[in-house]
């Protein structure tokens, strides 16, 4: 075997070892941990040997838990290929206490560990994030620098959704990661006879939830469990997140995080008891946060005659009447309620349905504005041309609804704000206003629209559509010159 000797002065600040040559035989050490304790307190030991590795010894201060160091021929083992890794240069041993740690390398991203290379000096190569496969620079060598590296393991990353599952694995909301408010600490790694790798991870995240049952309130909340990482072939993914507690005060344990979203699996549960209507409860499974429910005598509230709905059964993709929309007239009474839209003929009118026609329920979609809609647009009381709505497949989402009083007027008015993202044909006007440019620009248009219906009319009326973002270079410079647009339908 290979024998190290070190100097003889042990006061030096040496970090490897002299390798001289091969000696006899020796009798079988058993094996050592990843690393031993030096005589400091803040210092490790990095025994390559105990990897079964050239035997270098490395002086190092001592790793934090979520941290695995690497330098020269070191590697630790749990470092492994198809994982995402965090990677900052170690502190020199002797750092004063409260200096500045190295920043972390490229630009503080988490990439997944692609290959480990061989010899002295072993290459890692990580995903090309931000280059070319040809030109991949995200790669170093273990012993580009003296002190080392520490890498810190990624399982789940910042915009990552998951369902939330009970203990009865019945999905209760969903989730999205907004911010790690602590390190991710590998807690176990099992390598199976196949090759396979599966590690657990804790975690402790700040997460936006949605709650099914909560009337789609959603809330910032801290999240933790122990993330399963499982790599076959591939990279790897995370298959479930277990022993998840959410909430700090009020605590809640036992639930279970799967990758994804599922709307399938969303559901919701109304009472009839809520809108004083027949006391009984209903749960809807299957319907997008943005449809409201209609099942049985149920009818959700911000349903109301004279503004258009687009219809959908909870256990269908396909909408009802081709789905067009229509234009809500009526509510019947009873227990199974008629609901009644436009109908295309008035010899023959077939746009209706009753509540109790769906077992599982339907969903209706409020829908503000529709193709071929033109408008104005307009900012800072001036006119900066007009639009034509292109397509408006995108859902529209009702934010709230307001009943206002009208002076003079008996009953009244219903104001709707509702979430929209179409795509239009923009003209804008020439230097001065007035005319408008011939020069038609095809772009996203996202913003508030207002639909109000008076007290005597039947059908209500697009007011504009305000907070007007717009997906073009245009919104840098509307929004330097703090113009806010404003789109008013034509007549």
């Amino acid at each position: 075997m290979m024998k190290t000797l070190m100097c003889e002065d042990h006061d030096c600040s040496c970090t490897e070892c002299l390798c001289i040559g091969f000696l006899e035989e020796q009798p079988e050490i058993p094996s050592k941990p990843i690393w031993t304790g030096s005589a400091y307190e803040k210092e490790v030991l990095l025994d390559a040997s105990a990897l079964g590795d050239v035997p270098a010894v490395y002086r190092v201060p001592a790793p934090a838990p979520h941290q695995m160091p690497v330098i020269g021929v070191y590697i630790d083992p749990r470092v492994r290929t198809g994982f995402r890794y965090k990677i900052r240069p170690m502190q020199a041993l002797d750092a004063p206490p409260l200096s500045v740690k190295p920043r972390y390398l490229f630009d503080g991203k988490a990439l997944t560990l692609q290959s480990i290379g061989r010899g002295f000096a072993r290459r890692l190569t990580f995903d090309h994030d931000g280059s070319t496969l040809n030109e991949n620079t995200n790669y170093f060598w273990s012993d580009s620098r003296p002190e080392g590296f520490v890498f810190e393991i990624e399982a789940v990353a910042i915009g990552d959704k998951f369902t939330i599952y009970d203990a009865n694995h019945e999905p209760q909301g969903t989730l999205e990661v907004i911010q790690q408010q602590k390190n991710q600490i590998e807690l176990e790694q099992k390598i199976s006879e196949d090759g396979s790798i599966e590690k657990r991870v804790k975690v402790n995240t700040l997460c936006k939830i949605e709650w099914y049952e909560n009337d789609d309130i959603t809330k910032l909340v801290p999240v933790s469990g122990i993330a399963i990482l499982k790599k076959g072939r591939g990279n790897a993914v995370v298959t479930r997140v277990v022993n998840v507690a959410i909430g700090i005060k009020q605590l809640k344990k036992g639930y279970e995080l799967k990758p994804g979203i599922k709307s399938s699996s969303r559901r919701i549960t109304v009472s009839g008891s809520d809108i004083n209507d027949i006391p009984c409860q209903y749960s809807v499974v299957g319907l997008e946060r943005y449809e409201l429910p209609v099942i049985g005598t149920y009818i959700d509230p911000r349903i109301v005659p004279g503004f258009y709905y687009r219809v959908r059964p909870a256990n269908s993709r396909h909408r009802l009447f081709e789905g067009r929309s229509l234009l809500l007239q009526s509510i019947g009474m009873g227990y199974g309620k008629r609901i009644t839209f436009k109908p295309d003929t008035l010899n023959a009118p077939e746009n209706y349905f009753w509540s109790d026609s769906h077992p599982d329920g339907v969903g209706m979609e409020p829908r503000a504005v529709h193709p071929d809609m033109k408008f104005t647009v307009t900012g800072n009381g001036g006119l900066l041309g007009e639009a034509m709505v292109f397509r408006a497949d995108l859902p529209q989402v009702e934010e709230k609804t307001e009943y206002v009083d009208v002076p003079g007027k008996r009953g009244k008015a219903v104001q709707k704000y509702i979430q929209v993202h179409v795509t239009c044909h923009v003209k804008l006007a020439t230097t001065g206003g007035g005319s408008v440019d011939s020069e038609v620009h095809l772009m996203k248009v996202s913003g508030t629209a207002l639909v109000r219906k008076e007290p005597d009319q039947a059908a209500a009326k697009l007011v504009k559509v305000f907070n007007v973002g717009l997906d073009s270079q245009l919104n840098l410079l509307f929004a330097h010159s703090q113009t806010e647009l404003t789109f008013h339908p034509l007549p």
